[in-house]
């Protein structure tokens, strides 16, 4: 029993050393971006790909860069029209609902599309929730959260949540509530802009196909 113990604390003890590496990473890769803004610029023109335009949205003491790598993926998949929406830091996240709101009105005049997707980490998904939940649900077409802070009550339709296993600002929620959700496994709080899995995940839930319901087809009738 003492070797079994002592096996799942050498186990547990490995893992915990690479969520920390993949921690520091991350965070590299974030810090790295800072002082490359051309990085985190509007590219709404860029009319080519995936039509839905991509609002990215940081966490309390983050950057529009944050997304670099996400953004990169993104376009290797044909989704380039991003804007970035940035905001200095505070808590009493529902003050800037009215400024989001701005943000995607202006997006959406000047693409002439109808709805954005909006990615946010942290922070940043509360805003974009709250938006949602009280005015913004027809201007919101998909929202993926990473890392966002959860109430134990059902999310909006439009969202997917992502979760770090070894979040400790931000574990992965344990109240049932109805959501629809990935936990990735072996990854921290910063992680989850880096990840590969994560960056999957949000690929295919902004191209995934919209069902259209009660659409009748003109050609089998």
């Amino acid at each position: 029993m003492e070797r079994q113990g002592e096996t799942n604390s050498w186990t547990t003890g490995l893992r915990g050393l690479r969520v920390l590496g993949s921690e520091l990473s991350a965070l590299v890769q974030v810090v790295s971006a800072l002082p490359r803004r051309s990085l985190a610029t509007d590219t709404l023109d860029d009319g080519y790909g995936h039509p839905i335009p991509c609002v990215l949205v940081h966490g309390v003491l983050g950057d529009s860069t944050n997304f670099t790598t996400l953004r990169r993926h993104l376009a290797r998949h044909g989704i380039r029209r991003f804007s970035s929406f940035g905001y200095r830091p505070r808590l009493d996240y529902q003050r800037l609902t009215a400024p989001f709101g701005e943000h995607v009105s202006r997006v959406c005049r000047e693409t002439a599309a109808p709805q954005v997707d909006v990615v946010a980490h942290s922070l940043g998904g509360l805003v974009v929730r709250y938006f949602v939940q009280t005015v913004g649900a027809h201007l919101v077409r998909r929202l993926v959260t990473l890392g966002t802070p959860y109430l134990a009550c059902t999310n909006p339709s439009q969202e997917l949540s992502i979760f770090a296993e070894h979040d400790a600002i931000v574990p992965p929620p344990l109240d049932g509530a109805h959501r629809r959700m990935h936990v990735i496994e072996g990854c921290g709080h910063l992680g989850l802009l880096t990840d590969e899995r994560v960056l999957a995940a949000v690929l295919r839930d902004l191209i995934r196909p919209t069902l259209v319901v009660g659409r009748v087809d003109a050609r089998a009738a």
